[in-house]
């Protein structure tokens, strides 16, 4: 719901950096899961991340909250599961591990129920590309519960045979990476040095993939990232800063019911005191005709378009308050 905008006020960053997803990429082996983990159990101690499990490499891995996904049926039952309010209380964020193994289960998911080998067998105009972002967005669904999603992912290691570069770089197709790139706030690659483990977020021609939001060194050790990132938001802020929670993707569900019935009431307002024409013309505006070439009724709409339906409310309150109707 859009606020009074006489009442918006300038922008703040928040310091809670629970809110804030990010990527963690690195070479297989170099303690991804157990770094990202402990640092996650650092911002909220009293609860644990809840690692969703694409490979079964966490099973060496101690006190890590984690259950391992076979199927999009166990997805699917996972995501109805954390429907529950008291897992709230439970859980501090999901973490996918990982991101390149998500990204095969949900193709997989996908040739498997067409019988095909690639998605480009997949019906036609693109349907299996289609597919497969569906299947892909089942974390934009956890979001809108409320939760934090990070992602951990393998890193490739490429080598430019004419410029002799070399790169590193998320072992993503364009689909995936696009997607989780976009939604997070920081993508980082892991690496070890000196017996520590190290993490930059610095975009450059060795790491083409990461991102910083927040301006923050080209260096870190893992067991200073928390302390480093809240002074970098404090940098970024100014006097702009907050300690509350300013980011929130859940999905507030309304009364599609309740709203529907205020549009029949408005509906029968502006009939009984003449003006039933102007709102039929709303109708016909936003619900246009049936086959027969009559307006659409009101009671034509359905829970799924609570959105369109609640533009009609809204214009109907208009002619309401246009007509100065009590």
């Amino acid at each position: 719901m859009i606020p009074n905008l006489l009442d918006l006020q300038p922008n703040k960053v928040s310091v809670d950096l629970t809110q804030y997803s990010m990527i963690i990429m690195g070479d297989t082996g170099v303690g991804k899961t157990m770094s990202t983990m402990k640092f996650l159990k650092e911002l909220v101690p009293d609860k644990d991340p809840f690692f969703l499990e694409f490979e079964d490499r966490f099973q060496n891995i101690p006190g890590i909250t984690a259950v391992k996904v076979n199927s999009m049926s166990d997805f699917k039952s996972i995501i109805g599961q954390l429907r529950n309010p008291a897992l709230k209380n439970k859980f501090s964020c999901i973490v996918i591990d990982t991101l390149d193994k998500y990204e095969e289960f949900c193709e997989r998911y996908v040739l498997e129920n067409r019988d095909a080998e690639i998605l480009k067998d997949v019906g036609g105009f693109g349907e299996g590309s289609l597919r497969f972002k569906s299947a892909l967005r089942n974390i934009g669904l956890i979001q809108s519960l409320g939760y934090t999603v990070h992602c951990i992912a393998q890193s490739s290691h490429v080598k430019d045979f004419d410029t002799k570069k070399e790169s590193d770089s998320l072992k993503l197709n364009k689909n995936t990476f696009s997607y989780c790139r976009e939604g997070a706030f920081l993508v980082g690659y892991m690496y070890q040095k000196d017996g520590e483990r190290y993490v930059t977020f610095k975009k450059s021609d060795k790491y083409p993939d990461l991102k910083d939001t927040f301006n923050l060194p080209t260096e870190i050790n893992i067991k200073d990232l928390k302390d480093v990132w809240v002074k970098a938001v404090e940098d970024l802020g100014g006097d702009f800063t907050t300690k509350e929670k300013t980011i929130d993707k859940t999905t507030h569900v309304e009364d599609f019911n309740a709203i529907k019935n205020k549009g029949l009431e408005l509906g029968a307002l502006l009939a009984q005191h003449g003006y039933l024409n102007e709102a039929t013309a709303v109708l016909q505006k936003n619900l246009g005709l049936d086959d027969d070439g009559n307006v659409k009724m009101f009671d034509s709409l359905r829970d799924t378009q609570i959105d369109l339906t609640k533009v009609i409310v809204m214009e109907l309150e208009e002619l309401v308050d246009k007509y100065n109707i009590k």
